[in-house]
């Protein structure tokens, strides 16, 4: 009789183990999802400003802009089911204004392309618009409590 328990305690316990962890890997996605997407926001709003300073050098562009890559590379590691948790319309307004505008700036800057950058730059804008009025709705749930 002690055998058939400890066999069905391991029994349990051996099916209960993968439910958790599955709990605690959506909750690692989750957090790492979060960290690429207000990172790569974080990383590219950085890089603009550098890029606005008055007394820029060659060497304060080429760090801007290796800022804006590693931006833009974390930005290709959000997922939209991600971005489409927090609000409807945030996956596709990420990767078509906020992705698009500035890699179509970035490949203008290297091409020297002022078209591209000033394209860039209006999806941007785009992005801005509305990022300014969902910020304090998806920060809400980026951070709740």
């Amino acid at each position: 009789m002690v055998k058939v328990n400890r066999l069905c305690w391991i029994l349990l316990i051996t099916i209960l183990l993968p439910a958790c962890s599955g709990e605690d890997d959506d909750i690692t996605v989750s957090e790492t999802q979060k960290y690429y997407f207000l990172e790569s926001l974080k990383l590219v709003e950085q890089a603009g400003r550098e890029l606005q300073d008055s007394k820029l050098t060659q060497k304060k562009i080429t760090l801007a802009l290796e800022t804006m890559d590693q931006g833009l590379k974390l930005a290709f590691q959000v997922e939209n089911d991600f971005l489409d948790s927090l609000d409807v319309r945030l996956g596709k307004n990420y990767q078509r204004y906020f992705v698009k505008g500035v890699e179509t700036y970035r490949l203008g800057i290297e091409a020297g392309d002022k078209g591209d950058q000033q394209a860039g730059l209006k999806l941007l804008g785009q992005w801005a618009g509305f990022w300014s009025a969902e910020q304090t709705a998806i920060n809400a749930k980026l951070h709740p409590g």
